[in-house]
């Protein structure tokens, strides 16, 4: 068979299942993907980034994708006829995921990147605001405070005189968690990490948060006492999930070489 031919027939099952999910990318496309936490628009960049690198062989096909394609498609009926739309588009990476094990290439281990194209849903991101933002603010002031900068801190909002910078539920870490989840489990597939070893990366990423995100409150509040309010709101809405993004490619790019394959 001619290459051209090979390569439209490994197409051609990758299309229908465009097709097949076709009502939740449009959907997407025209009501989410404006609004969506970076983690979903990283999503399709780490897989073809990680297909370019060829740092995970193809697998064995296994017949069990075929029944997460049908629960895919499933989850994509139901969510439509809920009216649901995270059970909408739960169900296209499932369907990713089924279709990679059903035929082997790329490997599964790619395609769980595609779970990042799901973000956190609503209701959990404000189920505990503004307190979250609070405790998350109250340490970054007090530590202002300590070197002698006057913030007054009350619940979300801190107040430097008579300006005023106001935390939302996206800065307390939501969506940063699974982007860095999806961050760890990328850099670990670039160096030829097993399944356990990724899996284990991609939670220490994630228990980052803890870290990096007060840290990027933190400077926020110094970019804000400098005097510069717009800048300080742009870094907390881009400037955390930017860097992880940056640091984490190019890490990729420079200190892993390409030949590195999964053992």
């Amino acid at each position: 068979m001619s290459p051209p031919a090979s390569l439209l027939a490994q197409l051609v099952p990758w299309l229908a299942l465009i097709a097949g999910f076709s009502p939740a990318l449009v959907q997407f496309v025209r009501d989410e993907a404006a609004t969506a936490p970076p983690s979903t628009l990283v999503a399709p960049a780490l897989i073809a980034l990680s297909l370019w690198r060829g740092s995970v062989h193809p697998e064995p096909p296994r017949r069990a994708g075929a029944l997460l394609l049908a629960l895919g498609l499933l989850l994509e009926l139901i969510g439509i006829a809920l009216r649901i739309w995270t059970v909408e588009w739960l169900g296209f990476p499932i369907g990713v995921l089924g279709l990679s094990l059903w035929l082997g290439m790329p490997s599964w281990h790619i395609a769980v990147l595609a779970f990042g194209l799901v973000p956190i849903p609503e209701s959990i991101r404000i189920a505990h605001t503004p307190a979250a933002e609070g405790a998350l603010l109250s340490g970054a002031c007090a530590a202002w405070r300590a070197l002698g900068v006057a913030f007054s801190c009350t619940g979300p909002v801190a107040r430097l005189g008579d300006r005023h910078l106001e935390l939302g539920p996206d800065d307390v870490g939501w969506t940063l968690a699974p982007l860095l989840a999806q961050l760890g489990w990328f850099l670990a597939l670039s160096r030829g990490a097993r399944t356990v070893a990724a899996a284990s990366t991609a939670l220490a990423f994630v228990a980052a948060t803890a870290v990096i995100q007060p840290s990027a409150v933190f400077l926020a509040l110094g970019v804000f006492a400098a005097g510069w309010g717009h800048p300080a709101r742009a870094w907390l809405s881009h400037g955390p999930w930017l860097g992880s993004v940056v640091g984490a490619v190019l890490w990729s790019l420079l200190c892993v070489p390409r030949s590195v394959r999964r053992g």
